[in-house]
């Protein structure tokens, strides 16, 4: 294309060209800056929402234990001689399940990576169930007050509630 004044070639398309390529840039660069800024919090945020997640799981296997157990006592006077092997081998937990685990014993197989047991309390009429969290002794108070409604004792908090008794890195409750 030529300008019709002095048949010099005109230069309109290259500028425009050159700004359009500017245009792109920016975009670009808006684009990745938003794509890092949704990492960063995606970073920021994963350990609160994966420690919620294994709390409402640890909530729920817990469930299923003492549920578990209270089918195993059916007419038995007491809870004594009740552990997760022994609900795993009557299959009232599912062999190789999720709390079962491969070895059939509670071992490695809690959301935090630790050991569930289960055995008669003190009172044989009553049962504590315990969950070790060995990879996050951090979350032990959260988890500690979420469970402490469940117990025998039904407290608002585990703060001196007297079913469940929280360690470094357990936490037992009484049913």
């Amino acid at each position: 294309m030529t300008n019709h004044i002095n048949n010099a070639p005109s230069t309109n398309r290259t500028s425009k060209s050159r700004k359009h390529r500017g245009a792109a840039n920016v975009d670009m660069m808006l684009a990745a800056g938003f794509m890092v800024g949704i990492l960063v919090l995606t970073v920021l945020i994963y350990p609160r929402i994966s420690a919620a997640k294994n709390i409402g799981s640890f909530q729920v296997d817990e469930a299923s234990i003492a549920s578990a157990t209270e089918r195993w006592k059916k007419a038995r006077s007491n809870y004594t001689g009740v552990s997760i092997s022994v609900l795993c081998a009557q299959n009232i937990l599912p062999k190789g399940g999720t709390i079962c685990g491969s070895t059939n014993t509670g071992a490695n197989t809690n959301p935090f990576g630790g050991n569930w047991t289960v055995a008669a309390a003190k009172n044989p009429g009553l049962y504590t169930i315990t969950g070790t969290l060995p990879n996050d002794p951090n979350v032990i108070a959260e988890l500690a007050d979420a469970m402490a409604p469940i117990t025998r004792a039904n407290c608002q908090s585990a703060t001196s509630c007297s079913t469940i008794a929280v360690t470094a890195t357990s936490l037992a409750m009484t049913h």
